[in-house]
């Protein structure tokens, strides 16, 4: 019996692809001609769908015919400015794709919250939601669901996360190790309307720079520069906003490689050099992060593997685990040029 993988090497197309043209995929976007090709290819292989298979046989499917769908809590935009999350997505398609397994949906919830996801038997959450978005999801999935990079309100959820105070300690102290103790901190704050996507959140990474910083001793609240995201323009507008006071911090810890890129760029605007004059380290660790100029001193997230990882306990839960899992994803400090030995 053919599969969509049969239709996607007779089309000479992605499987996720074949997917959506063959679900009817609104948002996607694709050539007339190659959306004809797949359609003609389905017909010559006489392909039928898994659901209208199984109203004939009756048995459970098989993993390699699991549909799955993807929640990004950013939009599209987003995603290609800041890559963090884009990697994410993409350790997610990686792994499916060995797996066999095909991605029906991806809905961007930094669009709208629409979201319609009937059609398949289980999610991937990347990124925060709220209650409201999580008890649709639940209605739609039940708890096939996995969340990475945020933790729900319901623990009966599956999660993959990231220990922010560990990280957060381990920038810090290679801060401290350089002599540094006016360290100031560059982060993004949401403060969107119940209309969208997040409700008020506080960084954990300006949580645990205030815990550390106070058993240290070094906490100045007026060293806290907190913007509405995280871009290169909200870092650079941080940034600028540090320069306009009495004293400049000898260090940042800025909470996205984004963010950090563009606190350079005003930081070089008015000839103050990194890290002779001021050290910075960042988080996150994007493709970007080694070719700026000075290269950023970053914390390491494994993102593709948090994406993989997704995969791996979304599938064990569709075949039939109930206890939730949480599965903290380690880090670790990369040294590059951007930071530096207190002159």
């Amino acid at each position: 019996m053919a599969t969509i993988k049969d239709i996607a090497k007779h089309a000479d197309v992605s499987i996720a692809t074949v997917s959506r043209v063959l679900n009817n995929d609104k948002n996607l976007s694709v050539a007339r001609k190659t959306r004809d090709r797949i359609m003609s290819a389905a017909s010559e292989l006489n392909y039928i769908p898994i659901r209208q298979r199984q109203q004939t046989v009756s048995k459970k499917p098989t993993v390699h015919e699991f549909e799955i769908g993807i929640v990004m809590w950013c939009s599209e935009e987003y995603e290609w400015e800041d890559t963090y999350f884009l990697s994410i997505r993409r350790g997610i398609e990686k792994e499916c794709t060995k797996r066999g397994i095909v991605v029906n949906k991806i809905v961007h919830l930094g669009n709208g919250r629409n979201m319609q996801l009937n059609s398949v038997d289980g999610i991937i959450v990347v990124g925060e939601t709220d209650k409201e978005i999580e008890e649709i999801m639940r209605e739609k999935i039940n708890r096939n669901i996995v969340f990475v990079n945020h933790i729900p309100n319901d623990e009966d959820y599956d999660t993959v996360v990231i220990d922010f105070e560990k990280s957060t300690r381990i920038a810090l102290d290679h801060i401290f190790s350089q002599g540094h103790t006016e360290i100031g901190f560059i982060g993004g704050i949401k403060e969107n309307d119940k209309e969208e996507v997040n409700h008020n959140t506080v960084d954990p990474r300006r949580i645990y720079y205030e815990k550390i910083l106070k058993e240290k001793k070094l906490f100045d609240r007026n060293l806290i520069y907190e913007v509405n995201d995280f871009f290169i323009s909200n870092g650079y507008d941080a940034m600028k906003r540090a320069l306009q006071d009495d004293k400049l911090p000898t260090a940042f810890y800025i909470a996205s490689d984004a963010m950090a890129i563009g606190a350079i760029r005003a930081l070089h605007e008015v000839d103050i050099h990194v890290p002779n004059e001021v050290s910075i380290v960042s988080f996150n660790d994007i493709e970007m992060a080694s070719f700026v100029k000075p290269s950023l001193t970053t914390i390491k997230i494994y993102t593709e593997e948090m994406g993989g990882m997704a995969v791996k306990l979304l599938l064990d839960r569709l075949s039939g685990r109930e206890l939730p899992i949480k599965v903290v994803v380690p880090c670790h400090l990369i040294i590059r040029e951007s930071s530096g030995v207190k002159k």
